[in-house]
């Protein structure tokens, strides 16, 4: 059986876009030997704040070494109460039987959300990724958003995040969306079994 989520699949199409990217930092990636870097603590922490916040006012957090000031922002955010969930899924691909994995941030009716934390807010860096695709077609919804948050770190407190907006960008279902997902799984699959096989169990 192979495990397969939604971010290892666009860190596999990230990767096969990179011709200075080597094997042995995808296997590592999948072997989750890639420590984080201090941009994806943030971003951690910053999920678990979200998580929580039906029960709290966004002003200054502090969580997990990081404080977040979230003063400047004008726009409502709007966090759906059905949120971090996780889910597997088990399809047959190409006669090989796969778990596919997932973290839904938040959820609300026909449309899933997903938050990033980022300094800088490029759409096309969103419209590329398989995240969005393979959520769509796993869950059999329609729409999928992602709440950008875009912050800002005074060089003096590197621990500081200032979030200066969110913007929302939505994409959905399209006609070969499907075999797009299927084609790179079918890719990431025979990269596993040609340079990761001890990642395949029995079970």
């Amino acid at each position: 059986m192979i495990r397969i989520s939604a971010t290892q699949l666009e860190a596999f199409r990230r990767w096969l876009d990179n011709e200075d990217a080597t094997i042995e930092e995808m296997v590592a990636y999948l072997e989750k030997k890639v420590q984080p870097n201090e941009a994806m603590l943030a971003g951690s922490a910053f999920h678990k704040i979200l998580e929580d916040y039906e029960d709290m006012t966004l002003a200054f957090v502090e969580r997990d070494g990081f404080k977040f000031d979230f003063t400047e922002i004008e726009t409502e955010i709007h966090i759906p109460k059905i949120k971090e969930f996780k889910f597997e899924i088990i399809k047959n691909v190409n006669g090989e039987a796969v778990t596919f994995v997932g973290v839904v941030d938040a959820m609300q009716s026909n449309c899933v959300f997903d938050h990033k934390l980022t300094a800088y807010i490029d759409a096309e860096n969103y419209s590329d990724s398989m995240q969005w695709r393979c959520y769509l077609l796993w869950l059999g919804v329609s729409k999928f958003t992602y709440n950008l948050f875009q912050k800002y770190t005074p060089s003096a407190e590197p621990d500081k995040c200032i979030i200066k907006s969110v913007t929302q960008i939505s994409f959905y279902r399209y006609p070969g969306m499907e075999d797009d997902v299927i084609s790179l799984t079918i890719q990431l699959i025979e990269f596993i079994k040609e340079n990761a096989p001890h990642l395949i169990t029995n079970s």
